[in-house]
């Protein structure tokens, strides 16, 4: 049974589509269109029910919101406005705009580009190396114990029969676009490339008496 704080977010939802005119999409596009609005008024990352429909609907989002907010730079929120402003003057050029909530209708097309990058955001978390990693194997003998000790145990089974449960497909499902961040962007959200960074730092740094290639002119071998 659904909370009040509940049925008001799934209210807002509904509503956000009739705005642009998408009642015939799922209400998911709606809530996240209006997650994103939400954390760009107040600067902040989504909590209670926005965190927990983001958590199940799509994690991407939800990493690129709180990346954000967690930068403490003023300037991460400016790019999201810049996205949004440049879907809003393309919508408005080819008269698609809806009257009701041009800006809404401009977030709903940034949503495949904002879940874009928080999908990358979460490509370079799973990079990381995590306590798991460095824990060793059970063996054979632990597995077995810990089903007690019987070696048609079910383990790793789920369900009646043992076959394991697919995962629930998104009610938000948006299409996978190429994105391009900008210079800042990619500062806010620290997906700088390391590589690009040292060879810059090598770039710069003096050459040896010998220079780069062998000896420079005036200088005793």
């Amino acid at each position: 049974m659904k909370d009040v704080g509940e049925e008001i977010f799934w209210r807002n939802a509904c509503a956000v589509l009739r705005d642009i005119g998408m009642s015939h999409l799922d209400p998911a596009h709606g809530a996240a269109v209006d997650v994103v609005r939400w954390c760009l008024l107040v600067r902040g990352r989504p909590t209670h029910h926005r965190q927990t429909f983001l958590e199940a609907e799509s994690p991407a989002l939800l990493a690129y919101l709180e990346t954000l907010a967690t930068s403490g730079d003023a300037a991460g929120w400016r790019t999201l406005e810049q996205r949004i402003r440049h879907h809003a003057e393309l919508l408005h050029e080819k008269d698609i705009q809806p009257r009701a909530r041009p800006k809404l209708a401009a977030i709903w097309h940034c949503l495949p580009e904002l879940a874009g990058i928080g999908q990358t955001i979460l490509d370079g978390a799973d990079e990381l190396k995590s306590a798991a990693d460095f824990e060793v194997a059970p063996t054979d003998t632990d597995a077995k114990a810990g089903d007690g000790g019987d070696d048609k145990g079910s383990a790793g089974k789920t369900g009646s029969n043992g076959t394991a449960a697919k995962p629930r497909p998104s009610r938000l499902a948006l299409p996978v676009v190429a994105v391009v961040l900008t210079e800042t962007e990619t500062k806010v959200l620290d997906l700088g490339d390391d590589a690009n960074d040292a060879n810059a730092k090598n770039d710069d740094t003096p050459d040896g008496p010998d220079g780069p290639t062998g000896p420079k002119p005036g200088v005793p071998k």
